[in-house]
């Protein structure tokens, strides 16, 4: 549960280095991640839009573990 508690606070866990995989793999795999980018594949997670002057809410929301995927903030 404890995973879980994190993942929804937005905390990295870090299970794996770079350093262990070939660079041609992670170069192979950035560059297929950047096609697909191009490509309009790749779709953000956005909880919530939320105007600027809600900046405070959105990071109260995002300390208390409220969100997940990102809150955009508009001018």
């Amino acid at each position: 549960m404890k995973l879980m508690e994190g993942f929804q606070r937005s905390l990295s866990f870090a299970t794996l280095s770079l350093d262990t995989v070939p660079e041609t793999e992670v170069r192979a795999v950035r560059d297929e991640q950047f096609a697909a980018a191009g490509r309009g594949e790749l779709r953000p997670v956005v909880q919530e839009v939320l105007p600027l002057e809600q900046a405070a809410l959105a990071h109260r929301k995002m300390d208390d573990g409220e969100v997940f995927g990102r809150i955009v903030l508009t001018p």
